[in-house]
């Protein structure tokens, strides 16, 4: 059976983004949600899940409720809410009690701040429709570990004299582009909820590390996953490199920067080049070689690792 996951795509801008409010989510997810059955059988066992699979699984739901007003579909973004405050420590965060599997040096436990986020946007627009206050409180207390450094247990890292959030808390830090602005819409959507202004301005000086380091994720002709260390450049994959045209272009309608649109523009006539699209998966596949996701092809192929 197939298992979704946080890479499945096609993930378009969201439809009902209504600006300075708590409705739609800016990127839609419903791809992820292909039924309101819950738990979801793709998505089990839910104690071995990624958070931001799951998180993102009841953004989907929330996304195919708005869409088609079915109480079907609000019963199961309820559904994934009551596992997120059930599964929420005491300190706010949704903690991973497994090593990340592939692709980053992550021991058990650790946070992600891209879950943390996520998971405060989906909390909060639930509160916002059914009114209990349970969903706003683990909401706000999802705040806590993204205003910590990685070093204190939190997931935030420095960037060009900002904050920056970070998805795999590694050390040195991974930079995932694509989690850290999915973690800043929570920042922006817990200041919509509550007028939290230590959200608002971590939103803002999240918004400005990234839009003027920007260019660290341009390779000239493509985009990049992330700036860890790795053997081989991580070039994304052409559905990252789409979704990174796409956050680029919901975050400058929320948080107007032109260097955000500057870089979708560039990536997205990128995108447009048969050879650029040619080359990029050709990386990929090099650094799928040298850093494998499966661990059972660098135990065969141990020349690889």
């Amino acid at each position: 059976m197939r298992r979704l996951l946080s890479t499945d795509f096609s993930q378009p801008a969201g439809s009902h983004v209504v600006a300075g409010e708590l409705r739609g989510y800016y990127v839609d997810f419903r791809v992820k949600a292909e039924s309101p059955e819950w738990p979801p059988v793709e998505l089990q066992p839910l104690d071995r899940q990624l958070h931001v699979d799951v998180i993102q699984w009841g953004l989907g739901a929330w996304e195919h409720y708005l869409e088609t007003g079915s109480e079907e579909w609000l019963r199961a973004a309820l559904a994934v809410a009551e596992h997120l405050l059930a599964a929420q420590d005491g300190s706010g965060g949704w903690v991973h009690r497994f090593a990340y599997p592939h692709t980053f040096p992550l021991a058990a436990p650790w946070l992600s701040a891209m879950a943390q986020g996520e998971g405060a946007s989906l909390l909060v627009r639930l509160w916002r429709e059914t009114g209990e206050e349970r969903m706003l409180d683990g909401a706000v207390a999802a705040r806590l570990p993204l205003l910590r450094p990685v070093a204190d247990g939190g997931v935030q890292a420095a960037l060009g004299g900002g904050p920056f959030l970070e998805e795999y808390p590694t050390d040195p830090p991974s930079y995932v582009l694509n989690g850290a602005i999915f973690s800043l819409w929570g920042c922006l959507d817990l200041f919509l909820a509550t007028g939290d202004e230590e959200m608002r301005a971590l939103f803002e000086e999240g918004v400005d590390a990234l839009s003027s380091c920007l260019s660290r994720w341009d390779t000239g002709w493509w985009s990049r996953y992330d700036l860890f260390p790795h053997p081989v450049r991580n070039i994304a994959s052409e559905a990252y490199h789409a979704l990174h045209v796409t956050q680029l272009r919901a975050l400058d309608l929320t948080a107007p920067r032109p260097a955000l649109r500057s870089m979708a523009d560039r990536w997205e006539a990128a995108a447009a080049s048969r050879v650029n699209r040619a080359r990029a998966f050709g990386w990929k596949v090099a650094f799928r070689l040298a850093v494998p996701r499966n661990p059972a092809l660098a135990r065969r192929l141990p020349w690889v690792r």
